[in-house]
């Protein structure tokens, strides 16, 4: 009698080839890792600048009904739209770089107090 290979069947070839794809990703995740490390000092001040950027177009809001009836509605609420979502996204990015930074360094100091207290 003739029996079908099971799909699932695991061989030498499929383990190595799912440890090469795990290295593969733990290269990436590091190299991300490394990355968002990088750009860790940049979250204060884009935090900053982008509340100052939502603080102005807030200023100017009263302004924009002048300019509107001038340059066209169109054109200056366009403008207007595209500078607070421009505001609002360096201000998300700039805290979730604060944030992932902290809770990484979080992480790491609680990974190396528990190395520590093993000893």
């Amino acid at each position: 009698m003739v029996t079908r290979a099971s799909i699932h069947s695991f061989d030498a070839f499929t383990v190595i080839g799912d440890q090469s794809r795990a290295v593969a990703r733990s290269r990436q995740l590091s190299r991300q890792r490394r990355i968002d490390d990088e750009l860790a000092p940049l979250g204060i001040p884009a935090l900053a600048l982008g509340m100052m950027l939502i603080g102005a177009g807030l200023a100017f809001l009263p302004l924009t009904i002048g300019w509107a009836s001038d340059y066209g509605p169109l054109m200056v609420y366009t403008a207007y739209i595209l500078h607070l979502s421009l505001a609002i996204a360096l201000s998300v990015w700039g805290g979730r770089r604060i944030r992932d930074h902290r809770r990484f360094v979080s992480y790491t100091s609680d990974a190396v107090q528990s190395a520590l207290n093993r000893r």
